[in-house]
C-alpha cells in the first residue's frame, strides 16, 4: 500500500487510511511521514510540531479536542494524525478549513480504526477533499515474501499467465499447512505466536476492538453482546446474510438493533458484506449479500477452531473458512493494484452459485470457486461454465482454487489451481 498512498499524497489534499486495529496503519504512516518526526523513547512526541501525532495518546487527544484549529494548522507535510476519529467532529472540520485555505496536495494523512464515513460521532465526510483507502492485515503474499500475487498476474494478461501457471511446479503444501495458514490469519502481531499465545492475543483483541472501541464511538449499550454477535457472524462466514436468522439467534430487542450492531462490526473493519451480482442493476439490487469475517485467524479464534480440527475433512467450518481465506487474500492483493475492481458473488433461486466474481471497470469478469479438498473434478466447475456461456466474452476466465497439488485445465477458460498459487511466485 505504501506506493499507493505516496501517489495519492501527490495529488489529493487529504488521504484517509482506515482498517482494523493492529493491521499496520501506524507502522505504514510512520514510513510515509518525514524522517525525524517520529516518537520519543517512551512513545511521547518529540514536539507538538512533529509530523506524526497519535490520538491514542490521551494528552494529544485532549489538545486536539480543546484547540482543533491550532492542532491542524501549520505543520510539516504530510501531517499524519493517527486514530483521527478520537479528535471528534471539531478536529475534522478544522482539517477541512485548513485544506480549503491551502489546497496544496499532501496536507494530511489521517488514519483510523473505524470506517471514516460510518462513525456516528462524525458527520463531516470531507467530500471532494479526501480519498480513502483500507489497510487489511497481511496478505499471504506479504507474509511469504513473494511477488505481486495471483490476482495481478491474472489481470495483467490472464491467458498468457495461465499458460505459465499450468507449467508451474506442484504445490508443496499439505492439508495441515493450509489449515495452519487459515487459522493464523494475517494480523502482524500473531504471525510468530504459538497457538496458545495466539488465542490469548485474539481474546484481548476482541475485548479491545469490539467492546471498548465500539462503545466509545457509538455509545452502544449492549457492549457485552458484541462478542456473541461476532461469533454468530463467524459461524456464518462466506454464507448469505439473512438478517432475520441472525436476529433470531442473537435475540436482541429488535431486528433494527441487530442490524445496527452488525454495522458497528463493519465500521471497525471486522466484518464485510459481499454484494450479490446480476447482469442488470435492478436485479443486482435484489440479490442478498454474503458476509465474511475480514480475517480467518480472528474467525477461527472466535469459533475455537484450531489447525488440527480444521484439517479434518469432516469439519463443518472447513469449507466456509477456506472460502473466506481466499476472498480475504484476493481482496488484500487488490488493495495495492491500480485498477478499481468490484468484488461480488452470484447465487440464484435455482441453486446456481459462484463464490466470488471480480469485475473490472469495463465489465470483464474473473470468477473464482474455492474447494478445500485435495481433489477437483469437472463437476466442481459447472457453474463457472454456466456463467461463461451466459455472459460470453465478458467472462475472462474461471478458477477453482483447491487443496491439491497440481494445476490443470477443466474446460474452456476454466482452470484448477492449488490454493498456494494465490501467493507463490
Amino acid at each position: 500500500m505504501e506506493p499507493v498512498l505516496r501517489r495519492a499524497l501527490k495529488t489529493f489534499r487529504i488521504v484517509v487510511l482506515s482498517g482494523p486495529r493492529q493491521s499496520g496503519k501506524t507502522t505504514l504512516a510512520r514510513q510515509i511521514a518525514p524522517a525525524g518526526a517520529f516518537l520519543g523513547l517512551e512513545g511521547k512526541p518529540l514536539s507538538l510540531d512533529g509530523a506524526f501525532m497519535s490520538l491514542d495518546d490521551p494528552t494529544l487527544a485532549a489538545l486536539a479536542r480543546d484547540d482543533p484549529t491550532g492542532f491542524a494548522s501549520d505543520r510539516t507535510r504530510p501531517t499524519v494524525i493517527d486514530e483521527v476519529q478520537r479528535g471528534g467532529e471539531d478536529l475534522v472540520r478544522a482539517i477541512k478549513l485548513a485544506v480549503d485555505a491551502d489546497p496544496a496536495p499532501g496536507r494530511f494523512l489521517l488514519t483510523g480504526s473505524a470506517g471514516f464515513l460510518h462513525v456516528p460521532v462524525l458527520s463531516e465526510s470531507l467530500a471532494g477533499r479526501a480519498v480513502f483507502f483500507e489497510l487489511a492485515p497481511f496478505s499471504q503474499v506479504e507474509t511469504e515474501g513473494g511477488g505481486d500475487g495471483l490476482l495481478a498476474r491474472l489481470l495483467d494478461g490472464p491467458r498468457h499467465a495461465l499458460d505459465d501457471l499450468l507449467q508451474s511446479p506442484p504445490s508443496a503444501l499439505s492439508r495441515s499447512q493450509y489449515a495452519e495458514r487459515v487459522c493464523r490469519g494475517g494480523y502482524p502481531e500473531v504471525i510468530r505466536l504459538s497457538d496458545a499465545d495466539r488465542q490469548l492475543w485474539f481474546r484481548a483483541y476482541v475485548h479491545t476492538a469490539v467492546t471498548r472501541d465500539i462503545v466509545e464511538l457509538t455509545g452502544a449499550r449492549r457492549s457485552s453482546e458484541l462478542p456473541r454477535l461476532l461469533h454468530a457472524v463467524a459461524a456464518r462466514t462466506s454464507g448469505e446474510l439473512v438478517m432475520q436468522d441472525l436476529h433470531r439467534d442473537i435475540g436482541f430487542g429488535s431486528i433494527d438493533t441487530t442490524a445496527d450492531y452488525l454495522s458497528y462490526l463493519e465500521m471497525t473493519h471486522l466484518v464485510v458484506r459481499l454484494d450479490g451480482w446480476a447482469t442488470s442493476a435492478p436485479t443486482r439490487a435484489k440479490r442478498r449479500p454474503k458476509v465474511h469475517v475480514t480475517d480467518t485467524g480472528l474467525a477461527a479464534s472466535v469459533l475455537s477452531v484450531d489447525a488440527e480440527s480444521l484439517s479434518d475433512p469432516a469439519s463443518p467450518h472447513r469449507g466456509p473458512l477456506y472460502e473466506t481465506f481466499v476472498f480475504n487474500e484476493l481482496r488484500r492483493q487488490a488493495s495495492a493494484l491500480p485498477q478499481d475492481l468490484r468484488f461480488c458473488h452470484y447465487r440464484d433461486s435455482r441453486g446456481r452459485e459462484v463464490d466470488l466474481l471480480i469485475e473490472r471497470p469495463d465489465g470483464r469478469i474473473i470468477a473464482v470457486e474455492t474447494k478445500a479438498g485435495a481433489t477437483v473434478r469437472p463437476a466442481d466447475a459447472r457453474w463457472l461454465e454456466w456463467l461463461r456461456d451466459l455472459i460470453g466474452e465478458r467472462f475472462e476466465l474461471g478458477v477453482v482454487l483447491y487443496g491439491g497439488r497440481h494445476p490443470h485445465r477443466l474446460a474452456k477458460r476454466v482452470f484448477a489451481m492449488p490454493l498456494s498459487y494465490l501467493w507463490e511466485t
